[in-house]
């Protein structure tokens, strides 16, 4: 009996043991643990990548919003037979030769004025405009300026789809649509990019150089860009007898706009000229490293004696570097610098005489218009 009551208190004792220690444990465990539950850890803040805008599949959208304003041109020209044969004979007899043209133009204004290519209306006797809707309307001469192969167009109709313009100018890479109306195959849209800016010295403008078809009767469309905004004019391409394809020209859509706009308000386009024949490099590089200062120059070769440059003293044999303080890009750039100085304005040259700088302040005077005559793409 004795035995057992020893082993029960050993028992007691150990249970009381363990209970004080497990306590104690308990009591200590919870000490270690914070006031407030733990935070949990946040991942490691991603940067975001930029994802490319992919070229769409379809330009269909960009063709809606531009091909209403793009509309065909005919005209008709009266002429005598040229020599006789059989069939001349029978032309004679019956009266001129009528020949038709092809062509395209823009709808700049909804109030209907289109703008087109000088050389699809020049010396037509009767205009035709085809609209999108399938309207034909007589259109009108309003004004044309040979220099730069731009004319422009009045029908007599309102609330039409004036094309949209582009913000920003064409951009070497830029994917662009040619719209127009080839040879008779009615409205035809061709895709490709800007091969180039600033090409062709055509009087005082580059052109724009792209590879998308631009075929006879796409003369006076449009250039748009891959949202259906009007960039530039189709103008020429380059005859496939040069053994070259794939290399067309529009004029820009500033340039154009702004020569167009002079012959609405003045029925010209007023420029301004000093009176002087010169040549530059052959590329005629661009560049803004002033230390070659001869790099663009523009070499004096005569001087009209009556012109503003001879009054002011410059001679053949000169080199023009500078308009107003700027370094000049070149023939074209001088050229287009003068043109769009005003007539009576004065403008400040710097010219080199051998190793001799001088700066020569010259008086502007009008242009006289040029009959000029582009060739027929």
């Amino acid at each position: 009996m004795a035995a057992w009551s020893r082993m029960l208190l050993a028992a007691t004792m150990t249970g009381l043991l363990a209970a004080a220690v497990t306590l104690l444990l308990m009591q200590q465990w919870r000490q270690w643990q914070p006031s407030t539950p733990p935070t949990a850890v946040q991942p490691a803040p991603v940067a975001a990548v930029a994802v490319p805008v992919r070229t769409p599949f379809s330009y269909a959208d960009a063709v809606a919003a531009a091909s209403a304003s793009v509309v065909s041109i005919r005209t008709a020209i009266t002429s005598k037979p040229q020599a006789k044969t059989p069939a001349s004979d029978k032309l004679q007899k019956s009266g001129n030769r009528v020949s038709v043209g092809l062509g395209s133009g823009i709808i700049w204004r909804e109030n209907g004025l289109i703008i087109t290519n000088y050389h699809v209306v020049r010396k037509a006797e009767a205009i035709a405009v085809e609209l999108h809707d399938g309207r034909t309307v007589r259109a009108d001469v309003v004004g044309a300026d040979p220099a730069t192969d731009l004319a422009l167009l009045r029908v007599n109709a309102n609330n039409l789809p004036a094309i949209p313009v582009a913000t920003i100018p064409a951009r070497v890479g830029d994917v662009v649509l040619a719209i127009g109306y080839p040879f008779l195959l009615g409205q035809t849209v061709t895709i490709g990019i800007v091969s180039a800016t600033e090409r062709l010295d055509r009087a005082f403008i580059r052109l724009i150089q792209t590879d998308a078809a631009i075929n006879r009767g796409n003369s006076g469309g449009a250039l748009v860009n891959a949202r259906g905004e009007w960039v530039g004019i189709n103008s020429e391409v380059l005859p496939t007898q040069l053994g070259v394809q794939g290399i067309g020209f529009a004029i820009p859509t500033d340039y154009a706009t702004k020569i167009v706009s002079q012959i609405l308000s003045h029925g010209r386009v007023i420029r301004g000229s000093i009176g002087f024949v010169g040549s530059g490099t052959a590329s005629e590089i661009r560049s803004d490293d002033s230390s070659n200062k001869f790099l663009n120059a523009v070499r004096i070769d005569s001087v009209d004696a009556k012109g503003s440059a001879a009054a002011a003293g410059i001679e053949p044999g000169d080199r023009i570097t500078h308009f107003n303080g700027e370094l000049i890009g070149g023939v074209t750039d001088l050229l287009r610098r003068i043109a769009d100085s005003a007539p009576g304005s004065t403008v400040q040259l710097r010219i080199w005489r051998g190793e001799e700088m001088k700066e020569i302040a010259v008086v502007i005077s009008e242009r006289v218009a040029e009959n000029l005559k582009p060739s027929d793409p």
